[in-house]
């Protein structure tokens, strides 16, 4: 991270929409855990309001007005009110781009006078938001009209919107919509002029979101309602010829009208407007206008203009022509008109979703100011977490780190699993409640390899998991916090560890344990005591058992032996072999054989590791796991990256 950035305290999320603008703020808390962060604040602009009309009004001295202030009916009779100006810039000196210029700068000095307690000089940062179809030219020349307006906003100071909201909704869990990033999601982004949506599916290759706008926000309804209202009152027509200049506040005081409607769908609204309460005029003094609707009576007119048929057939476009063939399995609405009663049933049908998959977010008006900060919080606290990052997983798999780790903890866990089955094998010998034989103890001995192989067929995956995780802790730690930021799924590593062990030629591990046993009784007490005498006899089986060659094959087979039996006399043999020995006597040798076992198998790991880092399948194999797993965390960062490009 640039230590510089230390000094920056805060951040603020400013959503300057063509209808309505809000902002919000957070702590960077940079020494703080991504868990213990405190969450995002709204930040009042009027009062107790945190989100204002984008209106502004110029005063003959120089001053101005914005939001509601905007329309105080005394500067109304001495200027114009501006509403609407917010269109995709094209020259800085243009004069749509000049109002909004003054509009950033005066919504920032309202911010900077009501939070002068915290807010100074250098201690933040503003990042904007900018509709998702702007390309980076464009986006780049509204970070300049910010900067020409004083805002302190970095070059990269811009988020489009509908990816704010993507990032809000993975972190507010109320939203259900973070669940969907894998299985493909769409935020909804109704407008004042635009209707916007963004496609998200975290599983797919993507290069970037899938974004498209069409012409057919919510100011349109606004629009109808009032040239409606125009035809048939011929005082509004009266007021609009001697004040041209009001008419945009006429269309301010319709368009709340139009909220109302929607805030209270199952009730009938109604509004009586004197044209003497915003004007001084005697000709005027006594005239009004009313509107009133029933319920779903607005959106029947909005059916009949073909209003919501443009609706219908954006909804159809983005789904044929730029999303085709892909899974919808969420939906989040936001912008304060996707409140319109109809819009949840119309993406239901036109997706071909269930209502539980189409979510809002209670504050619509806020979710983008609320995520523009969040995106920029986390941002900040990221830079530069993935430097060099790259390299060392280009290196990773490059090398053969990992195979060199696996085949060290790989061999280790062979031979103690080998060791743990022929201990077994003595154990059941020795505690069996009948008397057994050096056969039945062959018997044993020679199902141990094959136990001891079914279980490393097993613990392979977890071996290797082990040894993936053993050299990416790093990487694993720098990804593992990038995604903490973004996403409060955090980061999934799907990876099988499935490794199938490849047939190997055969161990030659003579000399690691020649006769184990041989040693511990003399044959010259062969007659004194038959079954210890048996057992020294029996030590070329315990040889055996340790030594070559020694077939490594495929997942639960068995580890075959080639059985040694010196020099002895068969008959002799056979019948030591199959003389039945008391508890005692069996539990007496166990003994002895267990105090030289480990000792004689020190080298076996030594040997299973020579043969493994020779080995090309099995190198392969861990290879081709190891690759998916690393692929699987550039996949996980760039899931979360997308969310701010």
């Amino acid at each position: 991270m640039n230590e510089n950035l230390k000094k920056i305290e805060h951040v603020i999320g400013i959503d300057l929409g063509h209808g309505e603008t809000s902002a919000a703020i957070c702590s960077l808390q940079w020494d703080t855990s991504v868990e213990q962060l405190e969450p995002v604040k709204d930040l009042k602009l009027s009062g107790n309001k945190a989100v204002i009309p984008s209106a502004i009004t110029f005063l003959d001295d120089g001053s101005a007005r914005v939001g509601d202030s905007a329309f105080n009916t005394e500067l109304l009779k001495k200027a114009k009110v501006h509403v609407g100006f917010k269109r995709k810039p094209e020259n800085v000196s243009g004069e749509a781009e000049q109002t909004m210029i003054r509009f950033m700068k005066e919504v920032y000095n309202r911010i900077r006078f009501s939070y002068a307690g915290i807010l100074t000089d250098g201690n933040h940062l503003v990042y904007i938001a900018t509709p998702s179809g702007w390309d980076k030219d464009t986006k780049q020349l509204y970070v300049r009209m910010a900067q020409i307006a004083g805002l302190p906003t970095p070059n990269d100071g811009v988020t489009s919107e509908s990816r704010a909201a993507f990032v809000k909704a993975q972190h507010d869990a109320t939203l259900l919509l973070g669940r969907s990033m894998d299985k493909g999601a769409i935020v909804f982004d109704m407008g004042s002029s635009t209707l916007d949506f963004t496609y998200m599916n975290t599983s797919e290759s993507l290069d970037h979101p899938i974004d498209n706008g069409y012409n057919c926000g919510a100011s349109y309804v606004e629009k109808t309602i009032f040239e409606k209202l125009e035809k048939e009152n011929e005082s509004i027509r009266l007021f609009e010829s001697k004040y041209p200049e009001l008419r945009d506040y006429l269309l301010f005081e319709v368009r709340k009208f139009k909220e109302e409607v929607y805030t209270k769908p199952n009730e009938r609204i109604r509004k009586t407007y004197n044209f003497e309460d915003f004007i001084d005029d005697v000709e005027l003094e006594d005239e009004r206008f009313k509107i009133a609707f029933m319920p779903g009576e607005l959106d029947q007119v909005l059916e009949e203009v073909g209003y919501i048929e443009s609706i219908r057939n954006a909804l159809v476009d983005f789904k044929n022509n730029y999303i085709s063939g892909k899974q919808i399995n969420g939906v989040l609405l936001t912008g304060g008109a996707s409140r319109m009663t109809f819009i949840k049933k119309l993406v239901c049908d036109c997706w071909g979703l269930k209502e539980d998959q189409v979510h809002y977010d209670i504050d619509p008006s806020l979710t983008i100011s609320r995520g523009v900060a969040e995106v920029a919080r986390m941002d900040l606290r990221t830079g530069g977490m993935e430097k060099g990052l790259e390299q060392e997983i280009k290196d990773l798999e490059d090398s053969d780190d990992i195979y060199n780790t696996f085949v060290d903890k790989f061999s280790l866990a062979y031979k103690d699993e080998l060791a743990t089955h022929v201990k077994s094998s003595l154990e059941r010998f020795a505690s069996s409640e009948t008397d057994l034989s050096l056969n039945d103890l062959q018997e044993y001995l020679n199902a141990a390899p094959k136990r001891a192989a079914n279980a490393m067929t097993i613990n392979a995956a977890r071996i290797l998991q082990d040894a993936v995780k053993t050299n990416l802790s790093h990487v694993e730690e720098v990804v593992e916090d990038i995604c903490k930021h973004y996403s409060q799924q955090g980061m999934d590593v799907n990876v099988s560890y499935n490794v199938s062990i490849p047939q190997l030629s055969s161990v030659d591990v003579n000399g690691l344990t020649d006769a184990v046993v041989a040693n511990v009784i003399s044959s010259d007490e062969i007659g004194h005591f038959i079954g210890t005498a048996g057992l020294a006899v029996g030590g070329g089986l315990m040889a055996a058992l340790f030594s070559g060659p020694v077939a490594w094959i495929t997942a639960g087979s068995i580890l075959a032996f080639r059985w040694l039996f010196g020099e002895s006399d068969e008959e002799r043999k056979k019948r030591l072999m199959a003389e039945k020995m008391i508890k005692v006597d069996r539990e007496n040798k166990k003994n002895e054989v267990l105090a030289a076992l480990d000792q004689k198998i020190t080298g076996v790991d030594v040997k299973i590791k020579e043969v493994l880092k020779n080995n090309t399948k099995m190198k392969q194999a861990v290879k081709s796991c190891v690759a998916k797993t690393l692929q699987s965390y550039r996949e996980n960062l760039k899931a979360a990256r997308i969310l701010i490009d």
